[in-house]
């Protein structure tokens, strides 16, 4: 009895682990089984994937084949436990075809790079099936139709970049499913409707870019919950009404982009304390008025600024403390610069040892330019003061600036001599100075300028001969002399520059002597006006050498003779 009592609990340990080791072989049995019908889904997907592809150029693709494993196949990789499909990136490689559904099947896919390339079609709305997608980039492909709707279902979604394609249609309200979303692209396609007020739920979004569509109507007040928004891009659409103050309360904002759109208002006076780490702020473009804030006067972090383009007026606030600032754009308003020290804001930006670009075209500006202007950066490339109201003569200082690659002064009223000190600037290749009143000679240090590509200093009273030190400019493609007084005859030297393919203006002066022959080495040339001069003897056979020419005047002169019989179609 003693014996059966001890086999007995031996047999039911016996029978209990073999059932469990049975058990234990069944699951695991289960679960290769499930894992190899999975490996043929993940297999069968990727086939389908490159059959969409109508072009490899590179041949990318080739080694998709049932020879290897596809987890080896360029692009693709899987999870080393599962071999299961986690990312596929095919970027930049110049592939053409569209989509297929079958993504959507890729159910362990966590990233999906496909962006630069040149695919077709809409995207798949089986894409939402993909609920451990993290990221998805598609951007700059030739993607059509809407955005679909289904991706708002990929939960686990932190960057979504559809940028750069044709899609079009709204943006759907449904994105506010994407509640882990950190970075949501959709700029440059053809998106119309409003921006869902939705949006503003998402409280990790750090970069919204919206730009460059036809979104319209106003911005949701609800984007200022998004207290870790970073940047904000929405220029370039038809955004209507005033910017929400709550937009200006998002204290970790650091660009701003808003321009080319209809938005009208003001700007707070407070708005560079409140958004204390803007580096970029864009609104130029839109229907803006009221003064430029005070505030301003201490964006010490701010490095982009364009308020281009609106109805901003009063005086240009002082600029002192803006050490980072590389562009800086208040072309186009009402801007002022009245009583003592009206200058005062080209002379704080000596501190701006960062700056790049600086214009203040088109708005109201007076007295004389200041000596100070020589101590701007040595960064400087752009400069333009054009469409003022400006005066006086051009401090000899400008030559100083050795990084500037154009110069624009045109339609003020400058007047004396051009400064002969902007010989002495090796960088300069566009000069405008159109539509002011220097009377002196065009200095020839200009010909000092070998990156010199643009001159125009028409309507003005340039006296003296037109400066053959010129033909040194060797880079020369247009030359806009017309309408002043000059004299003498037209130099040979600078009918010589091969590189002359645009226009040669001399009209409206008065220049004497004939028309050299060596304007037939002007091959290249597109436009010749020599109208309304003192210029006398027969027109040139050469100009039938002027292959490209499709304007010629030479009217009003003391030409005669026949008309060349050439190659030139008159």
């Amino acid at each position: 009895m003693a014996t059966h009592t001890t086999i007995l609990p031996i047999l039911l340990f016996f029978i209990l682990s073999s059932s469990s080791i049975l058990c234990s072989s069944l699951d695991q049995a289960h679960l290769m089984v499930l894992q190899t019908l999975n490996n043929v889904t993940d297999h069968a997907s990727l086939l389908s994937f490159k059959s969409y592809i109508t072009n490899d150029p590179h041949n990318a693709l080739s080694g998709w084949n049932t020879s290897s494993s596809f987890c080896t196949w360029k692009g693709v990789t899987c999870n080393s436990t599962t071999q299961r499909v986690v990312a596929i990136d095919l970027s930049n490689l110049d592939l053409q075809g569209s989509i297929t559904p079958r993504v959507g099947n890729l159910s362990f896919l966590q990233a999906l790079y496909l962006q630069n390339n040149s695919f077709r079609g809409n995207i798949p709305s089986e894409v939402g099936n993909l609920y451990r997608l993290h990221t998805l980039n598609l951007n700059t492909n030739l993607l059509q139709g809407s955005i679909p709707s289904s991706i708002g279902l990929c939960s686990s979604l932190t960057a979504l970049d559809l940028s750069s394609n044709r899609l079009e249609g709204v943006i759907p309200s449904q994105l506010a499913g994407l509640s882990k979303i950190r970075n949501l692209s959709v700029g440059d396609n053809h998106l119309t409707g409003t921006i869902p007020p939705s949006l503003g739920n998402l409280s990790f979004m750090e970069n919204l870019i919206l730009f460059k569509n036809s979104i319209r109507g106003a911005l949701p007040s609800e984007l200022g919950q998004l207290h870790k928004l970073l940047k904000l891009q929405v220029g370039q659409n038809n955004i209507t009404g005033e910017i929400p103050s709550s937009i200006f309360n998002l204290s970790s904002l650091v660009e701003l982009g808003l321009a080319s759109n209809l938005i009208s208002g003001s700007l707070p006076t407070n708005l560079f304390s409140t958004l204390h780490e803007l580096n970029t702020l864009f609104v130029g473009g839109n229907a803006l008025v009221g003064s430029i804030p005070a505030s301003l006067s201490n964006a010490s972090m701010l490095q982009r600024l364009d308020l281009g383009y609106n109805s901003f007026s009063g005086q240009i606030p002082h600029l002192g403390n803006l050490p980072r600032i590389q562009i800086l754009s208040l072309q186009y308003n009402q801007l002022i610069n009245s009583g003592r020290g009206g200058m005062d804001f080209v002379k704080s930006l000596s501190n701006s040892t960062q700056l790049q670009v600086f214009s203040v075209a088109g708005n109201r500006l007076t007295g004389m330019l200041p000596s100070s202007i020589g101590n701007l950066s040595s960064q400087l490339s752009l400069m333009v003061f054009a469409e003022n109201e400006l005066e006086g003569s051009i401090p000899e200082e400008i030559g100083n600036l050795n990084g500037l690659t154009l110069l624009s002064l045109e339609y003020n009223a400058f007047s004396g001599s051009f400064p002969d000190s902007i010989g002495k600037i090796p960088n300069l290749q566009q000069v405008f100075a159109d539509g002011n009143m220097f009377d002196r000679s065009i200095p020839e240090s200009l010909g000092n300028l070998s990156l010199l590509f643009h001159v125009s200093l028409s309507q003005n009273n340039f006296t003296g001969r037109i400066p053959s030190s010129l033909g040194n400019c060797k880079s020369l493609t247009m030359l806009d002399l017309s309408v002043n007084n000059l004299s003498g005859d037209i130099p040979k030297e600078i009918l010589n520059i091969p590189s002359f393919a645009q226009v040669l203006n001399l009209s409206w002066n008065s220049l004497s002597g004939s028309v050299p022959a060596e304007i037939g080495t002007m091959k290249a040339i597109s436009q010749i006006d020599l109208s309304a001069n003192r210029l006398t003897g027969s027109i040139p056979d050469s100009i039938g050498s002027c292959d490209n020419l499709q304007y010629l005047s030479m009217r009003n002169n003391l030409l005669e003779g026949p008309i060349p019989n050439s190659q030139f179609s008159w």
